[in-house]
């Protein structure tokens, strides 16, 4: 069983030493590690050539540069391995990471599986509090590992792990790629093509770390507090996430034709959600049509945070003029 790492750099000189490192003390090996580097200089680079020897490192760096989805496209593309981890470049893997999760999977088979990270600050001091936590989907770190039950309704709402979390047979990843050209899609899009197919097993114990930092290219991560949630229900309309979940699961279905019918149409509902409260920029009276409409359909509580968007899309919303 080869086992495949796959990196998205981008300036990670800071720190994917300390990555890198993690990486070279696990209780299984890994057989190759991609690196696809989007910097503008060589300090990526020169940090990495410190592991020669050490790690079986495959250096690729871009001519122009392509963002996180297209970098992440490259690198999973170039991947040789049964299995192939997701990893991020300032995060830090626990020792026993890729032997708990590999051994989980069946090479050759349409399967993922993914785990939980404790959160960290810049500084690698823990946060007490973990991804799932904050994702709002603290209940899975009691789940039992194995099959995650509901995961296409649950994918639906919100994936709860990022993609540093997850691991892929090379079966499903060749059925699954290429990555939509979407932005800051590559973890999204692999979660809820996985979750349509049943494919996902989960590991609800934390093998690793999950840095905060400036620099993170991802938001997710925060404390799920009240503030935090009132912060992101107003980012999400001024950068409209609800056409981009639209387009993402549009995605998923395009990408999988043969779903059944039952898989269709969720996806389909969670497309049509996503486009109603796109399209909510409108003056109140309307809005609140539009609003009776989503909640007495159930979509609100379905796909999302139910009540606490019917708040958001009443008070937050500014008519288009």
């Amino acid at each position: 069983m080869k086992i495949s790492v796959v990196i998205a750099a981008y300036c990670g000189e800071k720190f994917i030493g300390e990555q890198l490192q993690s990486i070279a003390g696990q209780t299984v090996p890994v057989d190759e590690v991609i690196v696809c580097d989007d910097s503008p200089d060589e300090s990526t680079r020169l940090e990495m050539e410190k592991f020669t020897g050490i790690l079986p490192i495959r250096y690729f760096s871009n001519i122009s540069r392509l963002g996180v989805t297209g970098n992440f496209n490259k690198a999973l593309h170039l991947a040789a391995g049964d299995i192939i981890f997701l990893c991020d470049q300032d995060d830090v893997w626990y020792p026993e990471k890729t032997a708990k999760m590999s051994s989980m999977l069946t090479p050759g088979e349409m399967q993922a599986v993914f785990c939980d990270s404790d959160i960290t600050d810049e500084y690698g001091n823990l946060q007490n509090f973990t991804h799932f936590e904050s994702r709002g989907y603290g209940y899975l770190r009691r789940a039992k590992p194995g099959i995650w039950q509901n995961q296409l309704a649950e994918s639906c709402r919100r994936f709860p792990a990022a993609g540093h979390d997850m691991a892929l047979t090379g079966t499903l990843l060749k059925t699954l790629l290429p990555l939509p050209e979407l932005p800051a899609c590559h973890d999204n899009f692999l979660g809820a093509a996985a979750a349509a197919l049943g494919a996902w097993l989960i590991c609800p114990e934390a093998l690793g770390t999950f840095r905060r930092h400036d620099r993170s290219t991802s938001k997710s991560g925060g404390k799920n507090s009240l503030i935090r949630q009132w912060q992101d229900a107003k980012d999400s309309i001024k950068n409209d996430s609800f056409s981009w979940n639209a387009a993402l699961f549009q995605a998923v279905l395009e990408k999988l034709p043969k779903l059944d019918d039952a898989k269709k149409a969720m996806l389909t509902a969670r497309i049509e959600h996503s486009l109603a409260r796109a399209n909510m920029n409108v003056p109140l009276r309307r809005r609140l049509k539009m609003i009776c409409r989503e909640w007495s359909s159930g979509n609100y509580s379905r796909f999302g945070r139910g009540w606490k968007n019917v708040i958001q899309d009443v008070f937050l919303r500014k008519a288009d003029l």
